[in-house]
């Protein structure tokens, strides 16, 4: 009877052990990058990119198609600092990434 109770308590342990590790693995999208230039980008992006007319801003960007719209990706620098900008096609900024992950 020992012997059934001590199976019984590593069977849960392993399925509660293999429950966890499934757990930690999500659903990762595959993002499919694209590359553009400034200048064939919307008329929207580029008026949002006037706020940043003293930063030297990168002619290659790229882009990501999510939810039906583009997020363009532009390196904009000024000095030693660089950073990302994210607008979308409506030429709201999104996001600043630092490259700090």
């Amino acid at each position: 009877m020992k012997n059934f109770r001590i199976a019984i308590m590593l069977f849960v342990f392993a399925l509660f052990s293999v429950q966890v590790s499934f757990a930690q693995e999500g659903e990762k999208e595959k993002k499919e990058v694209y590359k553009t230039t400034k200048q064939k980008t919307p008329l929207k992006v580029k008026e949002s990119l006037k706020d940043y007319s003293n930063y030297k801003i990168s002619n290659e960007v790229t882009y990501v198609k999510k939810k039906d719209k583009n997020v363009y990706k532009f390196k904009v620098e000024k000095g030693s600092w660089s950073h990302y900008l994210l607008i979308n096609e409506s030429g709201k900024i999104i996001g600043i990434e630092t490259g700090e992950h």
